[in-house]
C-alpha cells in the first residue's frame, strides 16, 4: 500500500488554517471568560448581598420611611387573572394602593398551596403590600403573606450556572486554541484526542456547576460540590489521555490497514473523489464500485453520469481525515490517499466500503479459455 508517514507527517508548524482557527477560538473564549468573570465577580455577589439584606430587613417602625425596611401601604383589589404560556403559568393581581396608584403585580408560586393570597382574595378585597426598597415584594390578606416575583430569594442562581458553566467552556476553547497554534501539526486529524479528551472532560464540568448552584443552598457548597462531582469526569478524562498517548506512541502512524475485497457485483454507496481530475466533479457524491471498475457518479442508484476511474490511479495509503482535507468534513469516513501521476487524489467513503473501493482498483486476473 505505499509509505506509511507517522502521525507528524505534517511537520513541526501548524498549518496557516489551524493558525487562524486558534485565533478565533482564543477570541471567543476570552468573551467567554470575561463574561463569566462578570457574572462571578460582579452580578452574583450583588445578588446574593441583596439577598442577604432582604431576608435581614424588618418592618419600618412607625412614622419611619426608609428603603432598607419593609414598608406596609393599603391597597384594594381590582381583580386577578392568569397567563398561561407554553409551560409556564403566570399569575396577576391588580391593586388600588391608598393614593389612587394602580399597580399590575406578578404573584409567585407554582403549587396551589403557594399562592394562599392569589386564590383567596377577589375584586374589593383589601389587602397590605410590603414595600422594600422601592418595590413590592409580598402582599398581605387576613394575616397570610405570599411572595411576589419581585423577591430578590435565588435570583443569584440563573447567572451562577451560567458563569459555572462558561469557565470550563472557555478554558477547553482557551486550550483548543494553544494546541491548534502550538501542537496542531502533531496530529492532522480533525477529531485528535488532544483536543476531544478535554472537550468531553469541559462539557462534564459544565454539567455539574449549574446542577449544583441549582440543588446547594449557597455559593460555598455549590463550589464543594462542583469540585467533588467534577472530579470522576477528569479521573477518567486522564486515563483516557494517557491510554491514547501511549496508544500514538506504540502505533507510530495513522495508516489503517484495510483488505481489498473485489465487489462480485457492482456496488453503489455515499463517496466522493477529490481532486484536479475529470473524474472529481461537484455534486458527484456517490461511488459504483465492481471487479476492476470504479466510478463517481451523482447517482445515488450508479445507473447515470459516471465518471470512470482510471487504471491509472494507484493507492498509496488509508487513514483517517485530516483537518485540512478539502470538501466536507467527511465525519465517519475513511480517505483512500491515491496518485494518478504527478496528481494527489483522495476517495472518502464510510469505513465499511473502503475494502471494495480497494478491491475494484485492482487489477483484474486474466481468465483463459476457449471460443
Amino acid at each position: 500500500m505505499g509509505h506509511t508517514p507517522d502521525l507528524s507527517m505534517s511537520g513541526t508548524r501548524s498549518s496557516r488554517q489551524d493558525r487562524r482557527s486558534a485565533v478565533w477560538t482564543a477570541a471567543w473564549a476570552t468573551v467567554f471568560a470575561i463574561a463569566a468573570g462578570v457574572l462571578l465577580l460582579g452580578v452574583v455577589p450583588r445578588l446574593l448581598a441583596e439577598q442577604r439584606d432582604f431576608e435581614a430587613a424588618t418592618a419600618c417602625p412607625a412614622g419611619v420611611v426608609s428603603q432598607d425596611c419593609e414598608r406596609p401601604v393599603a391597597a384594594t383589589v381590582q381583580k386577578t387573572w392568569t397567563e398561561r404560556h407554553n409551560k409556564t403559568t403566570k399569575y396577576w393581581i391588580r391593586l388600588t394602593e391608598s393614593d389612587g396608584s394602580s399597580h399590575t403585580i406578578r404573584m409567585s408560586g407554582e403549587e396551589w398551596d403557594e399562592r394562599p393570597v392569589f386564590r383567596a382574595v377577589k375584586a374589593g378585597d383589601r389587602v397590605t403590600d410590603w414595600y422594600w426598597r422601592g418595590q413590592v415584594r409580598f402582599i398581605e390578606f387576613k394575616g397570610v403573606r405570599q411572595d411576589t416575583h419581585e423577591v430578590p430569594t435565588n435570583d443569584y442562581r440563573i447567572p451562577a450556572g451560567i458563569g459555572m458553566a462558561l469557565i470550563p467552556f472557555s478554558l477547553v476553547l482557551f486550550w483548543s486554541a494553544y494546541w491548534l497554534a502550538r501542537k496542531g501539526a502533531t496530529s492532522p486529524l480533525r477529531s485528535p484526542w488532544q483536543l476531544a479528551v478535554p472537550q468531553v472532560a469541559g462539557l462534564w464540568v459544565m454539567g455539574v456547576g449549574p446542577v449544583s448552584v441549582a440543588f446547594t443552598p449557597g455559593m460555598t457548597d455549590a463550589l464543594w460540590f462542583t469540585a467533588l462531582g467534577s472530579a470522576p469526569g477528569l479521573l477518567v478524562a486522564a486515563v483516557w489521555a494517557m491510554a491514547k498517548a501511549r496508544a500514538d506512541r506504540r502505533r507510530g502512524t495513522d495508516t489503517i490497514e484495510v483488505a481489498p475485497r473485489i465487489p462480485e457485483q457492482e456496488e453503489h454507496f455515499p463517496g466522493f473523489v477529490i481532486g484536479d481530475v475529470p473524474y472529481s466533479m461537484t455534486g458527484f457524491g456517490h461511488l459504483v464500485a465492481g471487479p476492476g471498475y470504479l466510478a463517481s457518479t451523482p447517482d445515488p442508484t450508479g445507473r447515470i453520469a459516471r465518471r470512470t476511474v482510471p487504471r491509472t490511479l494507484v493507492v498509496e495509503r488509508v487513514r483517517p481525515p485530516y483537518r485540512w482535507d478539502p470538501g466536507d468534513n467527511h465525519k465517519g469516513c475513511w480517505i483512500a490517499e491515491c496518485r494518478d501521476g504527478e496528481e494527489q487524489v483522495l476517495i472518502a467513503a464510510e469505513d465499511i466500503h473502503m475494502p471494495w473501493i480497494l478491491g475494484a482498483l485492482e487489477p483484474v486476473p486474466a481468465t483463459t479459455g476457449t471460443h
